[in-house]
């Protein structure tokens, strides 16, 4: 059986699954995503990644557009049954819909294109983990609406391809001389004894795995604070991370050449890295 996605209702064959030319997602970018873990059959942290895609959805002036967070549960749920998915990811767009022309402005009554996939995605192993990634640094020239999960991704896919044509993992970007998060990571960073994550704001995106870890160090009694990181900071670091839905812990063992602090996995990284696996593991 081939495998199955949800398009505007009903459950497709992917290949099989077609939108209009004239949809605004296509034409302009004009919608928003959420890409959902799934442990061993288990969509992971569901309720805060559905807050979040009616958040985004309500940031581009559109009123959710599904019947109800249940109703995208029983999607998840079956389309997981249906493609027998263990450990995948499910991915989640919702775009404004198509026009009859190619115009500007949108359209209230338009009907949105709903659209929920599986994909499989490898992770790090702990190997690759203690070995630690390369970074560098850009600006951040995205648009300042970062905070929305918007599938108008063009700047964050230069800049990620930016590191990789450098064999790197990952661009830390910077605006007005501060961190803001990676092309598709948030930031930690270990100054001291003391970790810190930039504060919410337009700038970045309010990461759910990011939110998932500020909560496990504070229940861990770490010394963990959501700050301003200048530039400068973030070169003398002790210790870097990066986090993500597809791989929580990265360590950033060197920035453009230069070794963060000893050039090795830090011991705040690797400890964050095994109370993080071990939620996940409880929870799959």
């Amino acid at each position: 059986m081939s495998e199955q996605i949800f398009l505007n209702g009903s459950f497709v064959a992917k290949k099989n699954a077609k939108i209009s030319v004239m949809d605004r997602g296509f034409l302009f970018g004009d919608g928003v995503y959420e890409l959902i873990p799934i442990y061993n059959g288990k969509p992971f942290l569901l309720d805060e990644h559905l807050l979040r895609l009616n958040k985004s959805l309500s940031l581009i002036d559109m009123s959710s557009t599904l019947s109800s967070d249940m109703g995208m549960k029983e999607i998840i749920k079956e389309l997981i049954i249906k493609n027998k998915y263990k450990n995948h990811f499910i991915y989640i767009q919702v775009t404004r819909g198509a026009h009859a022309d190619r115009q500007h402005i949108y359209q209230s009554k338009t009907q949105p294109t709903v659209v929920v996939m599986g994909q499989s995605c490898e992770t790090f192993t702990f190997d690759q983990i203690q070995k630690g990634c390369r970074a560098t640094i850009h600006e951040d020239y995205r648009w300042k609406k970062a905070n929305i999960k918007s599938t108008s991704l063009l700047g964050n896919v230069l800049l990620k391809n930016y590191a990789a044509k450098q064999d790197m993992y990952e661009t830390l970007l910077i605006r007005n001389n501060k961190v803001t998060e990676g092309s598709a990571s948030n930031i930690f960073v270990v100054r001291k004894g003391k970790i810190i994550t930039p504060k919410l704001g337009k700038e970045l995106l309010p990461g759910i795995t990011r939110s998932l870890i500020l909560r496990i160090l504070k229940d861990n009694q770490y010394d963990v604070s959501e700050l301003d990181i200048l530039k400068e900071e973030i070169l003398t670091a002790d210790e870097i991370w990066c986090s993500s839905s597809t791989n929580p812990i990265v360590p950033i063992t060197e920035i453009d050449g230069l070794p963060v602090k000893d050039g090795v996995i830090g011991k705040a990284t690797l400890e964050t890295y095994h109370l993080v696996s071990k939620f996940i593991e409880n929870f799959s």
